[in-house]
């Protein structure tokens, strides 16, 4: 077992800064107390804490501690550090801020002493200055976020800032994208990215990973770690810029490094990609971790849009892939049931007949040898789709069931690209939710994210066949 196993599996638990007033740390405290997982409670000025005897000190515990929580004042952590390693503790999270990124000399001599002690005693550290972990299949989480009911995935999510490891899921979550693990690792006084990719790299639990990156101490580690990867990873750094790098530096206290660099390094490893927002991020993430890899570059458009359809066809041409040329067969089958003035020339644009004419034109689609991949782009506005009322939910849906059948006989991935308000997209969500698809089927807002998955996918399936020649 990984030593790291014991931030996600830990058998118990101990919160220094435990506390039941409304503050930082509340909500992580609250939840574990209230939680499966055995959980003691230290703080020096309380009894009790939320029903749940407290401790004056983490080594009256009369228990073995597997993982530490430290939710206290920066001037006061140091301490406990020495009673966690007096206890035995396996691993801390430290979740306090007020370090080396306030870029204060007596803050900064703090955490090389903590780290010190870390390198010394061979106690895991996470943090300072983060939000620690959550594991979503087993529902742990030092996180101060609402867990009752968090959906689990197989994405896993690694970031430095604690607060925009939070909104990442929160975001991801709304869209139907869901996590295996979220970590954040702040100030990485011991644990980093490179130990976090090496864990992901073998958890099982987890097909996809994705790292918000701010800057790295162990270059060559990183490189190393990134070339071993067996998992797509969806990398996002910021720190382009001059004014951008600058800001990292004060955030984090991480050395943002030249760009190109990193950007010449990721270039290098078939697994490894670039993205340049967290939007991009999780939505090509979901397709990766919802989709079979394309065979080839060759993308068929179904749409109710022509002018949609044309859009996706310059996102086609930038990302150096190929719209499907149907062959005479699907065509055909196509023209079989769709009115005479409807056009299927390059993308195939169902116009006002898509509701009646999808499903069959969908399975030719996917039969056609010429087609690599499918994306369909659902743009019926939403008062047709609310006079239509129970047609229109029942027919979503029967096409979302078809949809999925046909990703998996015929092996092809699919992308749906939906274009309207929030309630259309919600609608096509929960229309999802309640088919047989089970949110399998990767919904996006925007189109050059669906064409740059489709081209990513390309590329790592063409790494993989050249694997193994």
């Amino acid at each position: 077992m990984s030593e790291i196993d014991v931030f996600f599996n830990p058998k118990t638990v101990a919160i220094i800064g435990a506390s039941d007033k409304f503050r930082f740390g509340y909500g992580t405290t609250s939840y574990l107390l209230n939680s499966k997982f055995k959980t003691y409670p230290v703080n020096i000025n309380s009894d009790e804490v939320l029903g749940h005897k407290a401790y004056k000190n983490i080594v009256d515990i009369p228990d073995d501690i597997d993982l530490a929580i430290i939710i206290i004042g920066n001037e006061y952590v140091l301490q406990a550090i020495k009673d966690c390693v007096k206890k035995g503790v396996k691993g801390i999270i430290i979740e306090s801020a007020g370090f080396a990124e306030t870029g204060v000399e007596k803050y900064v001599k703090l955490q090389n002493e903590i780290e010190r002690i870390a390198k010394q005693s061979k106690i895991r550290i996470i943090g300072p200055n983060c939000v620690g972990v959550s594991n979503f299949h087993n529902q742990f989480t030092t996180s101060d976020m609402d867990f009752d009911n968090a959906p689990k995935g197989n994405i896993a999510v690694i970031a430095q800032s604690g607060v925009l490891g939070n909104i990442f899921v929160d975001w991801a979550n709304s869209q139907g994208i869901n996590f295996s693990k979220a970590i954040t690792i702040g100030n990485k006084v011991d644990i980093d990215e490179v130990d976090m990719l090496s864990y992901l790299n073998e958890d099982p639990e987890t097909k996809v990973i994705t790292l918000y990156l701010e800057g790295t101490k162990r270059g060559k580690e990183l490189k190393h770690v990134l070339g071993k990867m067996k998992k797509p990873v969806l990398i996002l750094k910021n720190g382009r810029s001059e004014i951008g790098s600058k800001a990292v530096n004060s955030h984090t206290g991480s050395i943002a490094g030249n760009d190109r660099i990193y950007d010449a390094i990721f270039k290098q490893y078939p697994y490894i990609f670039r993205v340049d927002n967290f939007y991009e991020m999780f939505n090509i993430a979901h397709v990766f971790a919802t989709q079979p890899l394309p065979r080839g570059k060759n993308v068929a458009i179904v749409t109710g849009s022509g002018s949609l359809g044309a859009l996706a066809c310059d996102q086609i041409e930038k990302q150096s892939l190929k719209l499907a040329d149907l062959d005479d067969t699907t065509l055909n089958k196509i023209k079989s049931v769709i009115p005479n003035w409807v056009s299927i020339r390059g993308t195939i644009d169902l116009g006002p007949s898509l509701l009646q004419t999808f499903i069959p034109s969908i399975k030719a689609i996917f039969q056609d040898v010429n087609v690599d991949s499918v994306l369909y782009i659902f743009s019926i506005p939403r008062v047709p789709l609310q006079r239509m009322g129970s047609f229109a939910i029942d027919g979503i849906r029967a096409q979302l069931h078809v949809l999925k059948q046909s990703i998996e006989k015929n092996n092809k991935p699919c992308i749906i690209a939906c274009f309207g308000s929030r309630w259309t997209f919600d609608f096509v969500i929960e229309a999802l939710m309640h088919s047989e698809s089970k949110l399998t089927i990767p919904v996006l807002t925007r189109i050059n994210h669906a064409i740059k998955a489709f081209r990513m996918m390309e590329i790592l399936n063409q790494s993989q066949l050249h694997e193994r020649r």
